[in-house]
């Protein structure tokens, strides 16, 4: 649902550093902003129009010019596909309102889910795998995962907590790596399903207590590392609750068996597994 406008002329121009006579320009040359009017005929600007006009300054300051700058930004809109390398890039050059000004576009453009499934998963994967190929420094990739971790944690706030007994969603002891495990708690918080995301790291024996306090349904875990699952003891998962489930690229049927839990091959699954009986 698109905001209304909040902001005058004269506060925009004292947010974004342009004047207000370009704004007024460029509103008649190009088409944008596209701010709403008062009864009165004044001039009204949404809070996204003010991140975008930002962004077109940033763009005039590398050199583009106002059409160009101004195409560019209205070319994201009509094809949002392309806010994942802009991201990408401000990420690279360490640009953090950059990024997350494109970043809250995507949302805007492609709702919740969309810019997790389409811009904050792929940007993560393109920065993994730069990382392997020798492409992207440790500094970089670290930078990349803890902007969109905190990204990713903003939208599951947002998702809100339904009612009803817990499932408990987090990694294998050992395993640091938790942007799964938070991407299995806003799968299922968007599906209706009471997903606590406990973080990651989580001991059997304290995971296994805090299920029983809080009556769990069942316990998730995420395994990006298959050595985090062969540290495990043959059983160790199965009284964990009344359902435990593991999935993820470190995880397999073989381990799940193994540790007495239930395998669940991609997010899209696990809905169903969960609520299967038994």
């Amino acid at each position: 649902m698109t905001r209304p406008g909040v902001y005058t002329i004269a506060e925009v121009e004292a947010m974004t550093g342009l004047s207000a006579e370009v704004l007024r320009q460029w509103e008649r040359r190009y088409g944008f902003p596209r701010p709403e009017r008062t009864p009165g005929g004044h001039r009204l600007y949404r809070e996204e129009e003010v991140e975008a006009l930002r962004q077109i300054r940033r763009w005039l300051e590398e050199g583009a010019t106002p059409q160009a700058a101004i195409r560019r930004y209205l070319a994201q809109e009509t094809h949002p596909e392309g806010l994942g390398l802009e991201v990408k890039q401000a990420l690279l050059e360490a640009d953090l309102p950059r990024a997350e000004a494109a970043f809250r576009r995507g949302v805007r453009l492609l709702g919740p889910e969309g810019a997790v499934q389409s811009l904050l998963v792929p940007v993560l994967r393109e920065f993994g795998e730069g990382w392997h190929r020798g492409e992207v420094s440790v500094a970089q990739e670290h930078l990349a995962t803890q902007f969109l971790r905190s990204r990713l944690q903003e939208l599951l706030d947002l998702a809100g907590y339904p009612r009803g007994a817990p499932i408990l969603v987090t990694t294998p002891p050992g395993e640091r790596h938790e942007i799964g495990a938070m991407l299995a708690a806003y799968h299922l918080r968007r599906r209706g399903f009471p997903a606590l995301y406990l973080g990651p790291d989580t001991p059997l024996p304290d995971l296994k207590g805090l299920a029983e306090a809080l009556g769990a349904r069942a316990v998730v875990l995420s395994v990006l590392l298959a050595e985090s699952l062969e540290a495990l003891p043959d059983g160790s998962l199965a009284s964990l609750a009344p359902k435990v489930v593991v999935g993820g690229t470190g995880a397999s049927l073989e381990a799940a068996q193994r540790l007495g839990a239930q395998y669940v091959e991609g997010l899209e699954a696990l809905p169903k597994v969960l609520e299967e009986e038994g």
